[in-house]
């Protein structure tokens, strides 16, 4: 009977954990999660992607939605600075219940714009609301996150 060595086991060992290991898919981003989760809600995922990065570096955000009648919405602003990943998702999260408090599920890029940096938005009723803005635009001075 041919006895193996005690290193070549554990070598064999080894390399078959690191084959498990490096077969495992990557845990996703902060940005890859609230792209995820966005996506819907922000009209698609080049939207969500374009928020999520643009409020995380403090860079330009461009939206593009499509609607009714093959009606074409199109957004742009840059917010004022970087934010932490938390920062964009409390953002967010406040721009969605914003705009569905007034009846907008389904925003199009001018609502989200409106409801990220403040602005008018027509409700589903006609009325129209004004938004604060969950982040503020660059040039000028309100706080870069509220609640």
């Amino acid at each position: 009977m041919t006895r193996i060595p005690a290193t070549v086991k554990i070598l064999a060992a080894s390399l078959a954990f690191a084959g498990v290991a490096m077969a495992a898919p990557a845990p996703a981003t902060d940005a890859t999660r609230l792209a995820t989760q966005y996506s819907d809600w922000a009209g698609g995922r080049s939207n969500s992607d374009s928020l999520v990065a643009g409020l995380r570096n403090g860079s330009p955000i461009t939206l593009v939605t499509n609607g009714a009648n093959r009606s074409v919405s199109i957004a742009g602003f840059t917010p004022t600075s970087s934010m932490s990943y938390g920062s964009v998702s409390a953002a967010l999260a406040n721009a969605q219940r914003s705009l569905a408090r007034v009846g907008i599920k389904q925003p199009t890029a001018e609502q989200i714009q409106a409801a990220v940096v403040g602005g008018e938005v027509v409700t589903p009723s006609g009325a129209t609301t004004m938004f604060k803005g969950s982040v503020a635009p660059r040039g000028t001075t309100t706080p870069v996150a509220s609640r």
